[in-house]
């Protein structure tokens, strides 16, 4: 496996046309701008183009931010134009007022300019030029499109004329209309657009705003409920930390729901429908009900005015989707849930049936906002109407694509209130068992997956319900092994479920059940890191089960091939699988997530860092898959350590703690402290290392037993860290383990550390623990087994320079060694900027990683020289070696 194919695999095992994860690095500001700018680039481009004396039109649709971008262009004007006025006025509700009324606060004698258009502009234009003297002016308009027509013309005609310079906020629905669109199609001011927020933008904005980290799950809630609108996504966080809904724990932000206060977007929503006409009101009424929904359907109930009129006004969107039936058809939404609560209000709930039920009619539509579809099914379930099975199910599925696990459980149980008992009732059941799982409201999903096991024992078994109960006893098996953390305890509950099976024995020729219960075993034994069912598992996955259960097996069969050594198998395992899991993702949600944490520490494993990063970048989609919170956040902490960046690490593993401290869903709690003791023992913070590593004592392993060499390997890196006596007995009593038990990859590690160890205290290495190495070197796979064994045998030869220049071939992949000498006071931050250096990285790609300017690493650097008695990069990768 090159590195080239690693990051190509990575890359295709995170694309494709649905759900995608994109775990996050620590969100960074760009150098250009300070965090709390939104968007940095597009301030950018406003101020250069401001100082250039050019024009400016601002576009999005509203609350995305114009506003805040200008104000912070105008303001780095400022800062660099001492001569600088700044006129202010604003279209907002001018729209149906008196003609020019807005550009009024403009004219020096408005009485005497009104009534003749050609004297109102001269006059204009003087009294522009009198404001203006011996400086510059610039005329800042606000909600452009809610100019009267007048004054819009006006100001068309002021700035072809260029009597003054202007820079105006516009809604994206009118920057197609005249005048704006002759002024930028013509070029005679500049156009920048603003889209919706990023989830990286987010969660900058919100680690600023709160002044510290924030939990994945709560960036991605947050996110959500702002539907990439930054006025929105303020007002969010506003009725969260109100309501307590938001809590620090550990330093770090996390959603701890709860009932909110009625929120000022409400507010914000009623004052934007003011300029509406009534009957654009009437029109919105029925939006807040009925919508999203089909444009035809909209007009038998509305005129096309009163929709047009929506549309321009930006509280509605049309978009074209696809039915159920391959066609297409276009579809009206509203911009925002506010909208609807507002208008909601105003209507009977006799007039709200009559024109849901109009709604429910008409067919259904793929890719319309799943959000809205949520609610309008939820409205029509709470108004005890009959809503079609397959409107629940499309709305179910929409919840849980974009991770809406609380709006799963409240839609279900809905539903289930008026559902016959049966197949239905057990698939109602089921569904929210699985939206409990992510919810980690473990003992209520035990509680519906038992419900729907008992439902569906009833028969008659057909494909349908036995796939269903197969599903039920595989999530009820995965419950059971996380609550009670014993996998024999688990398998007897899959027993339990499947014996009705066993008992009747169907004869189904298209489903071979007894396959799909085998692969269930093996995958709960694999996560218990029972290896012994490694070549079972292997043979399993090329067996008859249907291949979305197939896909649950690969991770932990990946997982046991790494900690083998087999890692170019364990990596092509999880390349095939992350396909079949795409194709598969309606049958299994997780399925995609299991395959890409594999893959994350197969590939950390084999010390591809470029490609462990590139697995973890953004997506252009932006939209993550189903994984785990605290996992994303793990992921990101260990990548940290393999880069050597430990503060960002220690950030990102205490992120994962405060989840942890909630619930350990994945078993990866006892491996998250492990890795932050790391962390912090190489910052130079040794109090909260042992600390961290006593709680990893005190925690069980859970379901993830699988993961405990690695964990036992990182405690040997902490014990490194701060210089523990005991990393010798400990690295021995790891490597016989891993020996008795086949894990070759782990044993490699542990007599590498050994070895290690024993330099520093001035030792020899036995000459047949190094041939050990070289005989796990030869069955362990990757470039990282390769750099352990070349440091082992530089160390035997006591050779300096060949050791030094095999640690940093370690430092590339992803271990970083604590330096040899007696501890020196160094700061956490000059510790990590001397281990970058003495890895071998520039200044400049220092400042890159920790998003730092060159100048300040070079200021740490110095100060480090000064300490450590050295005068090179040369001098200092010998003293901490």
């Amino acid at each position: 496996m090159t590195r080239s194919d690693a990051r190509t695999h990575a890359g295709r095992a995170r694309t494709g046309s649905t759900s995608v994860p994109t775990p996050r690095r620590a969100p960074a500001a760009a150098v250009a701008a300070p965090a709390t700018v939104l968007h940095p680039a597009v301030v950018d481009r406003l101020t250069a183009s401001l100082a250039a004396g050019r024009s400016a039109l601002v576009v999005g649709e509203a609350g995305t931010g114009k506003t805040q971008a200008v104000a912070q262009a105008v303001e780095r004007l400022r800062a660099t134009h001492d001569d600088l006025q700044v006129v202010h006025i604003s279209g907002t509700g001018t729209h149906d007022a008196l003609p020019l009324g807005a550009l009024e606060p403009l004219l020096d004698d408005p009485a005497a300019a009104f009534g003749d258009l050609a004297a109102t502009l001269r006059s204009l234009a003087t009294s522009l030029e009198h404001r203006r003297g011996d400086g510059r002016l610039l005329l800042r308009v606000e909600d452009a499109h809610r100019l009267d027509d007048a004054s819009a013309r006006a100001l068309d005609w002021l700035v072809r004329q260029d009597s003054v310079q202007v820079v105006a906020t516009l809604r994206l629905s009118w920057a197609a209309r005249p005048p704006w669109a002759a002024l930028w199609k013509d070029d005679v001011v500049e156009r920048l657009d603003i889209g919706p927020l990023t989830r990286e933008a987010t969660e900058r904005w919100l680690a600023t705003e709160l002044g510290g980290p924030v939990t994945a799950d709560t960036a991605h809630r947050l996110w959500r409920a702002a539907g990439g609108s930054a006025m929105r996504l303020r007002e969010a966080v506003h009725d969260a930390v109100a309501s307590d809904a938001l809590e620090q724990r550990n330093g770090t932000w996390v959603w701890r729901g709860g009932q909110q206060p009625r929120s000022r977007m409400l507010d914000l929503a009623e004052l934007d429908l003011h300029g509406v006409s009534p009957q654009g009101r009437e029109a919105l009424e029925v939006c807040a009900v009925v919508c999203p929904v089909a444009l035809d359907v909209l007009l038998d109930l509305v005129p096309a005015a009163a929709v047009d009129e929506l549309v321009l006004a930006g509280a509605v969107t049309t978009t074209t989707a696809e039915t159920v039936t391959g066609g297409t058809v276009r579809v009206v939404d509203l911009t925002t849930p506010a909208y609807a609560d507002v208008a909601r209000a105003w209507i009977p709930a006799t007039r709200q049936r009559e024109l849901l039920q109009r709604a429910l009619d008409a067919p259904v539509a793929r890719g319309i906002a799943a959000s809205s579809l949520i609610r309008s099914v939820s409205l029509a379930i709470d108004l005890g109407m009959d809503v079609p099975s397959a409107r629940v199910h499309e709305a179910l599925g929409a919840a849980f694509a974009i991770h809406q696990y609380d709006s799963v459980v409240m839609l279900a149980t809905g539903a289930l209130a008026s559902a016959p008992q049966g197949p239905e009732a057990a698939h109602l059941h089921a569904l929210r068992g699985d939206a409990r799982v992510m919810l980690t409201q473990l003992a209520d999903a035990e509680r519906d997956l038992s419900r729907a096991a008992e439902l569906l024992a009833e028969g008659p078994f057909d494909v349908a319900t036995v796939t269903l109960l197969l599903h039920v006893a595989d999530m009820a098996t995965l419950v059971a092994h996380r609550r009670l953390g014993d996998v024999d305890r688990a398998l007897a509950r899959l027993e339990e479920v499947v014996r009705p099976l066993r008992e009747a024995d169907p004869v189904l020729p298209v489903l071979r059940w007894h396959d799909e219960v085998e692969v269930t075993r093996l995958t709960r034994l694999g996560y218990a890191g029972r290896l012994e069912t490694l070549d079972a598992a292997l043979a399993a996955l090329e067996g008859g089960a249907h291949p979305a259960r197939r896909v649950s097996l690969a991770p932990p069969t990946a997982m046991s091939l790494g900690e083998s050594g087999r890692l170019h198998e364990a990596f092509a395992l999880c390349a095939r699988f992350s396909e079949i899991a795409a194709a598969h993702e309606d049958q299994h949600r997780w399925g995609r997530g299991e395959v890409l944490v594999a893959m994350f520490f197969t590939l950390l494993w084999s010390g591809e860092v470029e490609a462990v990063r590139a697995s973890l970048a953004p997506t252009a989609d932006d939209a993550p898959m189903a994984v785990e919170w605290s996992t994303v956040h793990t992921a990101l902490g260990l990548l940290a350590i393999a880069e050597g960046s430990w503060t960002e690490a220690r950030t990102h593993l205490a992120t994962a703690r405060a989840r942890f401290d909630e619930s350990d869903l994945t078993g990866l709690a006892r491996y998250s402290l492990t890795a932050e003791a790391v962390a912090a023992a190489a910052c130079g913070d040794t109090a909260a290392a042992r600390d961290l590593l006593d709680q990893a004592s005190r925690t069980a392993p859970g379901s993830a037993l699988a993961m405990e060499g690695d964990v036992a390997v990182r405690r040997l890196d902490a014990l490194a860290w701060l210089r523990s006596p005991d990393v010798v007995s400990e690295a021995r009593a790891l490597a016989r383990w891993a020996r008795e038990r086949g894990a070759a990859r782990v044993e490699l590690e542990a007599l590498h550390r050994w070895v290690d160890a024993t330099r520093r205290t001035g030792g020899q290495p036995d000459p047949a623990l190094v041939a050990r190495v070289r005989d796990l070197g030869a069955v362990c796979d990757g470039e990282r087994s390769a750099a352990l064994v070349a440091h082992v045998e530089a160390v035997a030869a006591q050779d300096a320079d060949l050791a030094r220049i095999a640690e940093r071939e370690l430092n590339r992949r992803g271990l970083w060694l604590p330096p040899q000498g007696a501890p020196v006071a160094l700061t956490s931050r000059e510790q990590e900027i001397a281990s970058l250096a003495a890895g071998g990285m520039t200044s400049r790609a220092i400042a890159q990683r920790l998003v730092l300017s060159t100048r300040t690493v070079d200021s740490h650097l110095s100060r480090v020289f000064a300490k450590l008695g050295v005068h090179s990069r040369e001098e200092l990768g010998n003293v901490l070696r």
